[in-house]
């Protein structure tokens, strides 16, 4: 019933309305974000594009992208009390563990794109098109990244693991919004939570001295000199604890916030 159910889920959320507003999602800011970067800098290697491509508009405004993708609909649903007729033809514990999954998927899926089709671009596209011209170093210093450390892999793999990282913690801030959407009776304060978190763990590492293990430069690392690879599993580790107790919460409240 669970995988029967997942696939209404899915059909119900593709759209063409829906992949419009997820192309724009994919597409817009990195977009805007080139506009503003092509000229504007020093380019030594065509990875620094990718890197200044993923700086600014995504990495603020990560988790709120993510709760975009599919969370937010869910509000309608409860304001619309499509619940109540929804658990006459399935369990309540089926249809919102579905939903789960469904939101799982699809937000991955957009956080992945939102990285990968830019690195797709600078490295494949752009040589081709020469809109950023490339300088030598000269001695300069080069800045490396966290995660650069898998260039040894071939530039295609460094970027399909770096997105695939970007699709995982997307998925999970994902994950967060919709359970506190189905945990609390302020669907607004439910959403603004998981951008709470991701902005309170920024101030708190800022504060102690450990920016390594900010939620942000461990999904977005460019601002920052290269760090072991280990470092961005801290935060994520700690979200995925988050998570589980939000579930486990949703687990043995259930009746009590649908009845």
């Amino acid at each position: 019933m669970l995988s029967h159910q997942v696939k209404v889920e899915l059909m119900r959320a593709v759209t063409w309305r829906q992949c419009v507003i997820w192309a724009a999602l994919i597409l817009v800011l990195p977009t805007i974000q080139f506009l503003l970067i092509k000229e504007n800098y020093v380019y030594y290697r065509q990875l620094d594009l990718f890197l200044r491509l993923n700086s600014n508009f995504v990495p603020l405004l990560f988790p709120i992208i993510m709760v975009l993708v599919y969370a937010i609909y869910f509000v309608g649903e409860q304001k619309n009390l499509f619940i109540p007729y929804v658990r006459i033809r399935i369990p309540l514990a089926t249809y919102l563990f579905s939903k789960l999954i469904v939101n799982a998927i699809l937000s991955f899926l957009i956080a992945f794109l939102m990285v990968f089709v830019p690195f797709i671009f600078s490295m494949y596209i752009e040589p081709g098109l020469g809109i950023v011209h490339l300088y030598p170093a000269d001695g300069n210093p080069i800045p490396y990244t966290t995660f650069e450390q898998l260039l040894f892999l071939g530039t295609l793999p460094y970027g399909i693991i770096y997105s695939l990282w970007v699709g995982l913690n997307g998925m999970m801030y994902a994950t967060m919004g919709l359970l506190l959407v189905m945990i609390l009776e302020k669907p607004f304060v439910a959403l603004s939570i998981p951008f709470m978190y991701y902005l309170l763990g920024n101030f708190i590492t800022q504060i102690l001295g450990y920016e390594q293990f900010s939620p942000t430069y461990t999904i977005f690392p460019f601002s920052i000199s290269q760090q072991p690879l280990w470092t961005v599993f801290v935060p994520f580790t700690i979200l995925c604890i988050v998570i589980i107790i939000l579930g486990f919460y949703l687990k043995e409240n259930l009746y009590k916030h649908y009845d």
